[in-house]
């Protein structure tokens, strides 16, 4: 496998994820539940939740911004890997904003997890 299909199979992973968070995010917000596939901790049980609707206010819509943004980025890598890196600058500051947003929402969702668990 070539290194250009391996950030091929990357950014398609990204852009996954991405579209998983928000069908996760809508699911929350339409139904008001809570899943364990959700982005939460195996261990942690749902049940427990002291206020499920607090929780979801809380991280929903950082989970909204989180999986937009995850899928654009993912996008928007794909794009530079398909053209051929264009610009490499774009390429870098698509990863670099994915990471400090997947570093941003864990903080964020740990915080949330604290306060309702």
């Amino acid at each position: 496998m070539s290194s250009d299909a391996f950030y091929i199979m990357i950014d398609l992973f990204i852009i996954g994820c991405g579209i998983y968070i928000i069908a996760q995010y809508i699911f929350m917000a339409r139904t008001h539940e809570l899943r364990q596939n959700m982005m939460l901790p195996k261990e942690l049980p749902i049940a427990r939740c002291k206020d499920v609707k607090g929780y979801i206010h809380d991280v929903g819509k950082k989970q909204l911004v989180f999986g937009i943004a995850s899928t654009v980025c993912g996008v928007i890598s794909l794009a530079q890997d398909l053209v051929g890196n264009v610009n490499i600058y774009i390429s870098m500051t698509a990863m670099v904003v994915f990471i400090v947003l997947c570093v941003w929402y864990g903080r964020e969702s740990k915080k949330a997890i604290e306060k309702y668990w």
